[in-house]
């Protein structure tokens, strides 16, 4: 069978039109209605899938830099929000912030409690002077009233800045996003690319290696065979 198939002569016109194109310009002598051999035809197919592979070479190199050129030009800025928003405080922000923070710990609650039992006590049983907030505690009651209505505002102040914290972090986020959105679309067209060409032509190589090897055996024993009968 192979010695048939390598017996074959083949039309060029009947050949795919790319390969078609290649011959005629590889070898200036042959026309569209010439025939070729089963060994030049495979020659040919074999530099015609080398160039292809060249080819696709270059185009890959080229389809990686508009790649990393495309990641590069788009406006996407990743941004660290704490150096964001410290370039943005003010001293009053600061010190609305500190006030916050200890006012929300246990260092506080216990401190207060402390302040209050001192302040009762005295007030209740004169162990060192006369009290001078006697009960209901009047003093206490106006300090205590005081104190709320100043760190209210103060409490306001922190959690408006913790607003704008997360306001940059959600606006960071949805940058971040896009720019990944973008670059696994890029992924998909290089993958897509490489599945609709590149593996094609890289199967057909091995089918053409497959035959050239084929050829070759076939060649080798009819050599064998020569010599057999020689001897």
């Amino acid at each position: 069978m192979i010695n048939e198939r390598s017996e074959q002569v083949f039309n060029i016109s009947e050949l795919d039109q790319e390969l078609q194109k290649f011959i005629l310009r590889m070898d200036t002598n042959l026309t569209i209605k010439s025939t070729i051999s089963y060994i030049m035809l495979l020659d040919f197919r074999s530099q015609h899938i080398n160039e292809l592979l060249k080819n696709e070479s270059v185009t890959s190199k080229q389809f990686d830099h508009e790649l990393k050129d495309k990641i590069r030009t788009q406006q996407v800025h990743i941004k660290n929000v704490n150096d964001s928003l410290k370039t943005k405080e003010t001293f009053g922000q600061k010190v609305a912030d500190g006030i916050a923070k200890f006012g929300g710990s246990w260092t506080f609650i216990i401190i207060f409690i402390l302040v209050l039992a001192a302040w009762i006590t005295l007030n209740t049983f004169p162990l060192f002077f006369g009290p001078f907030d006697k009960f209901p505690y009047i003093l206490l009651n106006l300090a205590l009233s005081c104190l709320a209505a100043i760190q209210a505002p103060i409490i306001l102040m922190s959690q408006n800045r913790q607003t704008e914290r997360d306001r940059v972090e959600a606006d960071n986020d949805y940058e971040v996003n896009i720019k990944s959105e973008v670059e696994i679309h890029l992924l998909h067209e290089k993958i897509d690319y490489l599945m609709d060409l590149k593996w094609q032509h890289l199967i057909e190589l091995q089918q053409l290696q497959i035959e050239l090897l084929q050829e070759l055996t076939r060649q080798n024993q009819m050599i064998l065979q020569k010599d057999k009968s020689n001897t």
